[in-house]
């Protein structure tokens, strides 16, 4: 476990910024100066909410202010340095001015955001899944929270009974455990059960997995690249139709035509990629096991090309239980060793022709690698999908929202059989990769857009980036007083089933703190028009948390528990992956770590962990992105640069070199994050522009409820004046994080619909880039 800071950031009451509208329109193109002069773009835009709704910003080391835009940027350097255009908001805090104010008009439009914080763990499971100090005996589980006991209890003496009381949630039970079996390190693996004795894969026997390649081999596979010099190449049934029809077999040219080129198909270029796989697994991983399927308006399974071809065709297409029974029912292939020269020769008599067949094709791969944990599935494409089930050519919002289901299923299923799905599509095409990523991001895959002539090296690449363990599930647990942002729970733990992971895999979680509230009463039958102040970190219990009637999941946040507790100095955490790993052994790793509390916003932000920072930024803005939640995604990574600059430009660092660190990974990975939320922006502005509005209107059905006395606007989030409340009652401060729909799965998967059928393949590939972290963190 990585933590964004060296602290726990506890504060009393949420925090909140403003992000103008003129800053919202701009996005992220901001620039890293401070100045004030008046080349500047200089307005308050970061503003102290009133103490009507009990909201408090404290001070902070000014953001950014927007960068200029291109046309003032180019006018700019005509006139040496100055130009003229309009004025943006400039990231400034300054109070509001009369801090009992109640009029909202003095409130600046724009969009009310949580602030971001460091509060993150992040889990890297390289190295979680080897295991460390192997424990004796069982685990032993808190009834309530089910957390592990750990090196952090401490056992009290009850007559002939040892009791233990959770760290976690507080929970007093007895346990049959001597002190001698108490785990004596944070880091301790149980052994659930061992490998069995006919496993022959993994790093310490025999690689014998299984890789099945996909081949796109529909019509529009015959489309060519122009290569330079003369090249002799196998394959390519069009080319072979063409010669066909000429007697001497000489080549044709238009006038004016360049002579010493070599037109190269993209089946071609399947071919000689995948040739050139097979070659280099007969050599260095003789006991992989290798099955090709090919597929355009029909699926053929060559297998290892041994056994009869099995055809799938017509309405079988459609069947998806007739699907899995073929898949399920074929055989494993023999291992490339003796396969490799039957299969080489199987690959280059494909031709191309037809539609594209690729959901059915698909289900059989997975189906058929799934009798092998740890199988490789390779999807090689260039054409959408428009035949049999998962077809994407479609134009009805049923039948989106059907192929939508159809994909998500297939990962699912995928994931749990331990099979890794990668997707390959090639340069100038339309795959709907947004819809087949899913399917490569779910189960551990990688997907890429190449150029047809390079699919050689990104076969490689995928070969190369194993599975280390599979069925692999991640669960958090939090002290009581903390919870999760972004997660579809009220407690706090979270279980997290990741399925596969390889060396690359990295998941990121925030938390926040629950806060009291604390309720103030006037005379019977009076009303008050005073609000009721939230009580001090350390209040709430976690019965009952989140639990107000009418609250969202963002409510989870809050607490009506009016007990008093003593401030923890130090708060725990837990992390138990279960895992099986490529030896067939299963095993629970469980580790626990505390770490110190403050109240102090700026000691957390001084011992910040920005490579943390960055990595949660990414995730969460292209989980938000993926989820069709455009304006989530870009508020989020306006609000998580603002605390990444801080940390950037403040003086916290202790060398020279982690200012350099800090400055490289800030660029590396906002400027990834700038390139997706800059795509949102324009995609909104799009929507806008052809429907009169943007398709976040309808991200939340109805409006975002602040309690009964105060609400948010669901288009513009602008703060809107409360009522007079009754005596007694309460408001509820917003719970951080994403506001959950206050409609019901359907309006959601709408809008995701709607946004998932307008992405292009090159904006699919940067969403799901920005969830690797090597390809993030790269500078």
């Amino acid at each position: 476990m990585d933590f964004g800071s060296d602290y726990v950031y506890a504060y009393d009451t949420l925090e909140y910024e403003v992000i103008s509208d003129e800053e919202y329109e701009a996005g992220m193109d901001v620039s890293d100066s401070d100045s004030d002069s008046e080349d500047e773009i200089v307005s308050d835009s970061l503003i102290e909410l009133p103490s009507a709704l009990d909201l408090t910003l404290s001070s902070t080391v000014p953001p950014p202010p927007p960068a200029l835009p291109g046309a003032a940027r180019k006018e700019k350097r005509k006139s040496g340095g100055k130009a003229k255009c309009k004025k943006r908001g400039h990231w400034r805090s300054a109070p509001l001015g009369d801090a009992d104010a109640t009029n909202f008009d003095t409130v600046p439009s724009g969009r009310r955001e949580r602030r971001a914080d460091t509060n993150i763990v992040s889990i890297n499971f390289q190295t979680l899944v080897t295991p460390s100090n192997m424990h004796t005996g069982d685990a032993v589980y808190c009834d309530s929270c089910q957390a592990i006991l750990s090196h952090l209890c401490k056992l009290e003496d009850s007559g002939d009974a040892k009791v233990w009381r959770c760290e976690f949630c507080g929970q007093e039970m007895v346990v049959d455990i001597v002190e001698e079996e108490k785990p004596t390190q944070d880091d301790v693996t149980f052994m659930l059960s061992p490998a069995l004795s006919t496993t022959s894969s993994g790093p310490k026997g025999t690689d014998s997995s299984l890789v099945i390649f996909c081949v796109d081999v529909s019509g529009s596979m015959c489309i060519t690249t122009e290569v330079p010099g003369k090249l002799k190449l196998r394959g390519g049934g069009s080319a072979r139709h063409v010669h066909r029809l000429q007697e001497d077999r000489r080549d044709q040219f238009l006038p004016n035509q360049k002579r010493n080129v070599t037109f190269v198909s993209r089946l071609q270029a399947a071919q000689a990629a995948v040739d050139q796989q097979l070659e280099e697994m007969s050599k260095n991983h003789p006991n992989r096991r290798v099955a090709l399927i090919i597929f355009n308006n029909e699926v053929v399974v060559l297998g290892d090309g041994k056994t009869t071809p099995v055809t799938i065709a017509g309405d079988k297409l459609t069947e998806r239980e007739e699907l899995v029974k073929i898949g399920s029912d074929l055989p494993c292939p023999g291992d490339i060793k003796s396969a490799r020269s039957t299969l080489s020769t199987k690959i280059f008599e494909l031709e191309e022709g037809g539609a594209t067949a690729l959901g059915p094709a698909l289900l059989v791969a997975t189906t058929m690698a799934s009798q092998q944990p740890g199988s490789k599935v390779i999807i090689c494409t260039d054409g959408l999908a428009n035949v049999g089930l998962g077809r994407l050519d479609i134009s009805t919002r049923e039948m989106q929202e059907t192929s939508l289901d159809f994909y998500e299923s297939v990962a699912e299923t995928a994931a749990d059989k331990g099979v890794s799905v990668s997707v390959i599509s090639m340069e100038g095409t339309d795959c709907k990769l947004i819809q087949l990523g899913k399917v490569a991001d779910k189960t551990g895959g990688q997907i890429n857009i190449v150029d047809p002539l390079k699919l050689t090296q990104e076969f490689s690449t995928i070969l190369e980036g194993r599975i280390i363990a599979t069925n692999v599930v991640a669960t958090l647990i939090l002290h009581k007083q903390l919870f999760f942002h972004y997660e579809d729970t009220k407690e706090s733990k979270v279980v997290k089933n990741v399925g596969n992971v390889t060396s690359d895999t990295e998941v990121t979680f925030e938390y926040g703190v629950r806060t009291k509230q604390k309720k103030e009463t006037g005379q019977s039958g009076s009303t008050s028009n005073q609000v009721p102040q939230e009580g001090a970190f350390g209040g709430p219990s976690s019965e009952g948390a989140g639990q107000s009637s009418g609250q969202s999941s963002e409510g989870a946040g809050q607490s009506s528990d009016s007990g008093t507790a003593d401030e923890p100095k130090e708060l725990p955490f837990q992390l138990q992956v279960k895992y099986t790993d490529v030896d067939g052994a299963t095993a629970l790793r469980v580790l626990t770590k505390t770490k110190p509390v403050t109240k102090d916003r700026s000691q957390a932000e001084r011992k910040m962990n920005i490579d943390v920072l960055g990595k949660h930024s990414a995730q969460v803005s292209a989980n938000l992105a993926l989820d069709g939640m455009y304006t989530q995604a870009r508020s989020r990574a306006l609000m998580n640069q603002r605390l990444a600059w801080r940390h950037k430009k403040g003086d916290s660092h202790e060398s020279r070199s982690q200012q350099r660190k800090a400055n490289k990974t800030y660029g590396a990975v906002f400027g990834k994050v700038r390139s997706v939320e800059n795509y949102l922006n324009q995609a909104q502005k799009r929507e806008s522009a052809s429907t009169g509005k943007t398709y976040s209107d309808d991200e939340d059905e109805g409006e975002r409820s602040l309690g009964d006395n105060a609400i948010v606007d669901t288009n513009k989030f602008a703060v809107k004046a409360p009522t007079p409340m009754a005596s007694g009652s309460s408001v509820l401060a917003p719970a951080a994080g994403l506001f959950s729909f206050l409609g019901d799965k359907k309006n959601k998967k709408k809008l995701k619909v709607s946004r998932t059928t307008e992405t292009s393949d090159e904006a699919a590939q940067m969403l799901y880039d920005l969830k690797v972290p090597s390809k993030v963190m790269k500078k």
